[in-house]
């Protein structure tokens, strides 16, 4: 028994590590043992004061770690720890992959500067943040092929600032790449951005601008020097290739100007959730169409942290209609004379259908029955699905 209590006494510690308060931990970890319970029961397993449960019961439902059934009592059950903290330890595993990539490549510098038997020098030069900004601005302006970089905040802000130059490339036909970070989402330097760039958003936490195939820049973002490389070669390839394999993982998005940053970031989530299999439910609810099935589908999306329950029908239009744009450079129309919504794609697109029978569920979940009337293609492959609402939208 003493073992059993000193591991709860461990985990609850560990739990603190993940933004857990001390009854938070031990009301989770009492219902991991338990199974679903009472607020009362609870209180009494995990040994915490019953006047302070339902606050810390709804803390839980908050961080999505639990899910309270509403009648009375109150019944609680825990979400499954590999769903409830998974994204936190993939974020994790990501930070940490992306930190020893980059003592990689300072290792990498440092062998260089060694110079050991049989290996060429290369050379490098660092520089302050202001001379970092004159030196890439310079760098964009005389480029002769591509601009390929991977940007936080910190590196948007610092290539927004080259706006001269990017026009000047943008002009010359230089193919300009740029994976930006999802926390740049409504950063102004985003918005300041000329048309024409080719934008993408992933996981980013550090900066790299690769100025044709023989200069390359990297840019601390604690402080905003720079190490220029003015000869790649083989350490430049292998960046290179880095880059193509992120630009292949990263969700692309059209010039964000005017638009609502929360309506950007839900559309990202939807997209994630949707590629990474929430397509496979879509078709299975709306296969099985029971009465409680949107109900039941809504609460499923809003388990992967996609809140659409609270926000106004319009709004979730269009942050379907954004992440057409972003994905198939396709559109959501709402025709009010017909009352019938239009979902559609260009050419050589990905399927809209699983967007088409998300948007169904929704409409009844809050109400407004609809259905998919019509799907059809035209031209090489280009889908226009047409969606009958049973009342007009307020």
């Amino acid at each position: 028994m003493r073992t059993i209590h000193n591991n709860n006494s461990e985990l609850v510690v560990s739990l603190e590590e993940f933004g857990l308060s001390k009854y938070e931990a031990k009301a989770y970890l009492t219902m991991i043992g338990k199974g679903s319970l009472a607020a009362s029961e609870i209180a009494y397993y995990s040994n915490l004061p019953r006047t302070k449960m339902y606050p810390t019961l709804k803390k839980l439902e908050k961080k999505k770690l639990s899910v309270i059934c509403r009648q009375k009592p109150l019944i609680c059950s825990a979400i499954a720890p590999q769903e409830a903290f998974g994204e936190i330890v993939e974020l994790h595993e990501r930070r940490s992959k992306n930190m020893k990539k980059i003592v990689d490549i300072l290792q990498k510098i440092n062998d260089e500067v060694q110079n050991p038997t049989g290996s060429e020098e290369r050379r490098y030069c660092i520089l302050d943040p202001k001379s970092a900004l004159e030196k890439v601005s310079s760098l964009i302006a005389s480029s002769k092929s591509s601009i390929n970089a991977i940007l936080d905040v910190w590196g948007l802000r610092l290539i927004s600032q080259c706006k001269t130059s990017l026009l000047r490339a943008i002009d010359n036909r230089i193919k300009i790449r740029l994976i930006i970070a999802n926390q740049c989402i409504g950063n102004e330097s985003l918005l300041t951005l000329p048309e024409g760039i080719h934008l993408k958003i992933g996981d980013v936490f550090s900066n790299t601008i690769i100025i044709d195939t023989n200069s390359m820049v990297s840019i601390d973002s604690s402080n905003g020097k720079a190490a220029v490389f003015t000869s790649i070669d083989i350490f430049g390839l292998s960046q290179l290739r880095n880059f193509e394999d992120r630009w292949n993982n990263a969700i692309e998005i059209n010039h964000p100007v005017n638009t609502d940053p929360d309506i950007i970031a839900k559309a990202i989530q939807l997209t994630k959730a949707i590629e990474n299999g929430l397509s496979s439910h879509l078709f299975v609810h709306f296969i099985n169409a029971g009465d409680d099935s949107p109900g039941i589908f809504v609460k499923s999306i809003e388990k992967c942290g996609i809140k659409i329950s609270d926000n106004h029908v319009h709004k979730v239009l269009n942050i379907i209609d954004f992440a057409l744009r972003m994905q198939f450079s396709g559109s959501l129309k709402h025709d009010k004379n017909s009352n019938t919504i239009i979902i559609q794609s260009k050419p050589e697109s990905k399927p809209v259908l699983p967007w088409a029978i998300l948007l169904t569920l929704y409409l009844k979940y809050i109400g407004n029955e609809s259905k998919i009337i019509q799907s059809s293609k035209q031209g090489s492959c280009a889908q226009i699905i047409y969606i009958k609402l049973s009342k007009p939208i307020p």
